[in-house]
């Protein structure tokens, strides 16, 4: 690997290749990245009080020798405050899913990578440019929409395209904010444990089952062109 140059901003210390895509884009990296820390932080009402490590890789390939399964990646988030992220002239992951990850892991890792990943999505809001809600309406008419009740298990989630279970996720988190508000989301993401069913129900007041038909009536509810569902299918 070679080694790091490095440049600090207020809230980040960044490690990029020297004549890399990531340097030439630092400035820019660092003025997105901060915008997200501070609206992240505000959202979720986090004082940090230290700053982020993010580490900007030349190839997927080095992401994931990082991680440690040698399998292509192009980011991550390791716990308490590091990410490591690939930019290059194709693909920048940077922007608010990973930030989101080491900021709310302060306060709390729900066991439930469907929940984590959830809130990361609610800030991303898009996946590939087309928002979490128009990607369920897709799925939902195209018969490819999965239950959350079985996304809720760690193994289950892991069974399915994450081109599916990330957007879904994101949408069901926005929709769960949209009702009940930030400070409820809040009060369910510390207080999860192993029995969703139960955390949600003691903090809502809605039977989870309930809460989920009522999610999927208001993405029916949504009017998706037909013209996007060719767009959606076509990238699919």
């Amino acid at each position: 690997m070679h080694s790091w140059s490095i440049k600090e901003s207020k809230n980040y210390i960044f490690h990029y290749h020297k004549d890399s895509v990531a340097e030439n884009m630092i400035d820019e990296i660092i003025n997105n990245q901060e915008y997200c820390f501070n609206h992240i932080s505000k959202v979720l009402n986090i004082n940090f009080g230290t700053k982020i490590k993010y580490y900007l890789c030349n190839s997927s390939e080095e992401v994931g020798a990082i991680y440690g399964d040698n399998e292509p990646c192009n980011a991550f988030a390791r716990k308490p405050n590091e990410i490591f992220a690939l930019v290059n002239e194709e693909v920048q992951c940077i922007g608010y899913h990973e930030d989101s990850h080491i900021l709310s892991y302060s306060i709390s890792t729900p066991k439930q990578v469907f929940i984590r990943e959830g809130l990361a999505m609610y800030f991303d809001k898009h996946h590939w440019g087309i928002s979490n809600s128009n990607w369920v309406s897709y799925f939902t008419a195209s018969k490819k929409y999965i239950s959350i009740s079985a996304l809720i298990s760690n193994e289950e989630f892991y069974k399915y395209p994450w081109n599916i279970t990330y957007p879904i996720a994101g949408a069901f988190t926005d929709y769960l904010i949209t009702i009940y508000g930030i400070e409820k989301y809040i009060e369910f993401y510390k207080v999860l444990d192993s029995d969703f069913e139960g955390c949600f129900y003691k903090v809502f007041g809605i039977g989870f089952k309930q809460f989920e038909d009522n999610f999927i009536h208001y993405i029916s509810s949504l009017k998706t062109s037909k013209e996007l569902f060719k767009l959606l299918e076509s990238l699919m």
